[in-house]
């Protein structure tokens, strides 16, 4: 079994190297540097499979122009995913400090610094997030960018309830 999925994975990270999705020059850590790797990059190799034949499928475009698409789609997510988390860490510790112990007074002197981090870092993600729908708008027809707009809502939602679904499952 283990021969088997490691197959599949050299398989698709062959194919994927000749698309330019995992390139050489790019530095990686070592798998057992980060924990979760592995099934991490199994999820982004198949993410990216999917999203590639979604632009192919729904934007008409070609396997290359797709590829790069959901090459760029895959730098964003890497991108957005630290600072995702930083946010989630911070709002946690925005509750806990105004759940627990301690005067309205202390609580706003704690809260503050955390409020503001967590607005800069909103504001990155959205630049980010215009980034990356410029690079991509760009290169697309104005039918194809509508498309892609649709494309895009609908993968997070149908993402968004895959993850949930997977939450109540455990």
């Amino acid at each position: 079994m283990y021969f088997r999925a490691a197959l599949i994975l050299l398989l698709s990270a062959l194919s994927l190297t000749a698309q330019g999705r995992l390139r050489q020059d790019r530095p990686r850590r070592e798998a057992t540097e980060r924990p979760g790797a592995f099934r991490r990059e199994r999820i982004a190799v198949r993410l990216h499979e999917i999203r590639s034949r979604r632009l192919q499928d729904t934007l008409g475009l070609s396997g290359e122009k797709a590829n790069a698409i959901a090459d760029r789609w895959s730098l964003f997510d890497e991108d957005s995913f630290a600072r995702r988390h930083q946010m989630v860490q911070l709002r946690q510790q925005m509750n806990a400090t105004l759940v627990g112990p301690g005067t309205e007074e202390e609580k706003n002197r704690k809260v503050q610094p955390v409020i503001d981090q967590l607005a800069v870092l909103r504001q990155q993600q959205e630049g980010a997030r215009k980034r990356f729908e410029e690079d991509i708008r760009g290169s697309l027809t104005p039918a194809q960018q509508g498309r892609f707009i649709l494309l895009v809502e609908e993968f997070q939602r149908s993402l968004q309830e895959a993850i949930l679904e997977r939450r109540q499952d455990r």
